[in-house]
């Protein structure tokens, strides 16, 4: 992937929530985590995203050891309820000198909201994803695209056990999107958020 021009990102060694750890314990996974993917790809990683966007509660100021750890900007913090806090920045924004903080698209800013990734783009007609992603695209907005590798995959085995809620997102629309991801991508100049940042 590296090879190809993608830039690599740390999103954690084990999908554990920050908030689950201690702080001394999350901060040594991140380190050790960004040093073995410096490792293996040969570049610098300069972005960080924690597994469910759990830097929250109480590992909600934790952001403050990105710098020092070598990061350059952070996608842990999400303007939606449950996941995170409605009240939060839709755009991008300093956190401190040399970190951004950059949350992941939602549509509409009131109550209501939608994320524009995982279920979302797949059950939201196609036009009112397009026109979000067109009007972020003219913004230049340096929202992160999410998109899990499963979410291409809909003959991918169902897991027992798992909330209403998961299984809901995990498996609603995953027929054909693939193919709707690259209609509604058509046209649409991406970059890596590697250059969005070093851009300012």
């Amino acid at each position: 992937m590296a090879a190809q021009g993608h830039a690599i990102g740390l999103h954690g060694l084990t999908h554990r929530r920050a908030f689950e750890m201690d702080r001394t314990t999350w901060r040594g996974a991140v380190r050790d985590g960004k040093a073995l993917l410096e490792d293996l790809t040969g570049s610098p990683v300069l972005g960080y995203r924690a597994p469910e966007w759990s830097l929250r509660g109480p590992a909600a100021d934790w952001w403050q050891d990105l710098p020092e750890l070598g990061f350059r900007y952070d996608s842990s913090r999400v303007p939606l309820a449950v996941i995170g806090d409605p009240a939060a920045p839709r755009r991008p924004y300093r956190l401190t000198e040399g970190l951004w903080e950059l949350p992941p698209p939602v549509l509409w800013s009131g109550p209501v909201r939608m994320p524009l990734w995982g279920w979302g783009p797949r059950v939201l007609p196609y036009a009112l994803v397009r026109r979000a992603l067109e009007e972020l695209a003219s913004e230049d907005a340096g929202t992160p695209l999410v998109l899990h590798p499963w979410e291409l995959d809909a003959e991918q085995p169902r897991l027992a056990g798992i909330s209403l809620g998961h299984r809901y997102t995990h498996s609603i629309a995953l027929r054909g999107y693939e193919g709707r991801l690259r209609e509604l991508l058509g046209g649409i100049r991406l970059t890596t958020l590697d250059a969005w940042v070093a851009a300012r």
